[in-house]
């Protein structure tokens, strides 16, 4: 009787012990961006936007907050809902989150809504209508 729980014992931590797991963890409930909206203009002005023209400083988002996870973190553009489907290719996203358009853009006037994914290491989540650019 006693080497039947002992086989018993062996079978169950064999059948368990074979299970994925999933490695890590991903926590996007708390995701925001503050602010979560940025203004862009379409034009430029050479005098008050001189140091903009002259060191070329692009327009960006601040980054995300509130992801909690396991590292390496990913951060990519999912969609952008707007007008100007052609226009979207311009925006880029970097770092933790940061939504980058170049200083000088040809993206017309418009909303640009952003859907942005949050990856690891099996996990995987769209966070949807999160941030939107305005270009006036």
């Amino acid at each position: 009787m006693k080497e039947v729980f002992i086989m018993m014992g062996v079978m169950l931590l064999i059948v368990t012990g074979c299970q994925d797991i999933t490695v890590g963890y991903l926590e996007t409930r708390d995701a925001v961006y503050a602010p979560d909206s940025m203004i862009v203009k379409s034009v430029l002005d050479p005098v008050g936007d001189a140091r903009q023209i002259e060191f070329e400083i692009p327009w960006q988002s601040t980054s995300i907050e509130g992801i909690l996870g396991t590292a390496p973190i990913r951060y990519s553009i999912k969609n952008i809902a707007s007008e100007h489907p052609d226009a979207t290719s311009q925006f880029s996203m970097q770092g933790a989150g940061i939504i980058k358009l170049p200083w000088n853009h040809t993206v017309p006037p418009g909303r640009y809504v952003f859907d942005v994914e949050v990856s690891n290491e099996g996990y995987n989540v769209v966070l949807e209508r999160i941030f939107t650019v305005i270009v006036e």
